[in-house]
């Protein structure tokens, strides 16, 4: 049996991941632009509703079956201009329950809204609002499903503009994110 040379194996790593990711962006209605039903984080900032659906996700699948992070996140639009987050961790694992943070807890939880500045078609920076352990603000996240498919939950909070003094709240926050 002739070995691969590192070109062949090279194209052929290339075509594999290709493959991929022209299957993986394909959902069940057929293009990149379609949502699937299964996949959404929604919530309303300010009274404002916003659908953060493109590209949701959930961290890469727990190698064990102790989940020590969940990490959720998704765009508005395919531009990325705005965002969501959620980041939790902890040591001994998560379970389906509710999870706070504020302030001045030692829970590693935080939920991120983010906004791309644009000039010209360029980003020139990001405004940021935070929320969970930075003072006056609280963070509330829900996970009613943690299977081996991803996640699902509710979140709720006040959130506060990274370097200034303003505040986002956020309400009505729900998101079903499958695993990387």
């Amino acid at each position: 049996m002739r070995k691969l040379t590192s070109r062949a194996r090279f194209f052929c790593h290339t075509i594999f991941v290709l493959a991929i990711t022209v299957l993986s962006a394909c959902s069940k209605n057929g293009g990149e632009d379609s949502i699937d039903s299964e996949k959404f984080l929604t919530c309303k900032i300010n009274g404002q509703y916003y659908e953060f659906n493109y590209m949701v996700n959930a961290n890469d699948k727990p190698s064990s079956d102790v989940v020590h992070f969940v990490v959720i996140g998704g765009y508005e639009k395919q531009d990325m201009i705005k965002g969501f987050g959620i980041d939790l961790q902890l040591a001994d694992g998560a379970k389906e329950t509710t999870y706070t943070a504020t302030g001045n807890t030692a829970l590693a939880l935080h939920g991120k809204y983010y906004i791309q500045n644009m000039k010209d078609g360029k980003i020139v920076g990001t405004t940021g609002y935070n929320g969970g352990t930075s003072e006056g603000t609280f963070f509330t996240l829900t996970i009613t499903s943690l299977t081996k498919w991803g996640v699902k939950g509710t979140f709720s909070g006040k959130l506060k503009l990274v370097g200034g003094d303003g505040y986002a709240d956020v309400t009505e926050g729900k998101f079903s994110a499958p695993y990387n």
